[in-house]
């Protein structure tokens, strides 16, 4: 009876460990780093994503088609008798192509104009996970006028897909990557 148990507990242990190798190894995106700083009405963000790719958006990206990265910050108040309140602060828009003449990835930060090229892609997703001390607009909140936070949000796409592939995009992470959104209430 003890050996059954025995087994029972190895063969319980290996499958959590083989599920949580699974999702840290998952495709998509995730924040390892957001904190905000300042006081009203003046903020800056500073954040860290991970972006990895799924094997569709790699071979589109190899292929030729850009893929279109955003990450928004929206002004969250809390509300307890209806939904949350969110308003766009603003949202930072990247593209990234790879050019198969020269075998460089270019990344571009679309509210600047500012590009940098690599010859990797992995490189590239991490020039654009990093966001340091991005200022935000000005928020006018006067003390005790509720809960605040600033919500963080970043996805991913293909810039074009075909009929079909829309469809399917809103319904498999396959074909488009989405984070989970991370919040930071302010003082």
């Amino acid at each position: 009876m003890p050996r059954i148990k025995n087994n029972f507990l190895i063969s319980l242990l290996i499958s959590v460990l083989l599920v949580m190798s699974a999702l840290v190894n998952a495709d998509g995106i995730s924040f390892k780093h957001f904190r905000v700083i300042g006081n009203a009405p003046k903020y800056q963000v500073l954040t860290s994503t991970e972006f990895k790719l799924s094997n569709y958006l790699q071979n589109a990206l190899d292929n030729g088609v850009p893929l279109k990265a955003n990450i928004q910050f929206r002004l969250k108040k809390k509300r307890s008798y209806w939904f949350d309140k969110e308003i766009i602060l603003l949202t930072v828009k990247y593209q990234l192509n790879y050019h198969a003449l020269s075998q460089h990835y270019l990344l571009t930060r679309n509210d600047t104009n500012e590009h940098w090229n690599f010859s990797n892609s992995s490189a590239a997703l991490r020039k654009l996970s990093e966001l340091r001390k991005y200022i935000l607009p000005d928020i006018n909140i006067s003390k005790g006028s509720g809960d605040y936070s600033i919500l963080g949000v970043a996805n991913m796409a293909p810039e074009t897909l075909n009929l079909p592939l829309r469809i399917q995009s809103l319904f498999n992470e396959e074909y488009s990557l989405v984070s989970e959104g991370i919040l930071w209430p302010l003082p």
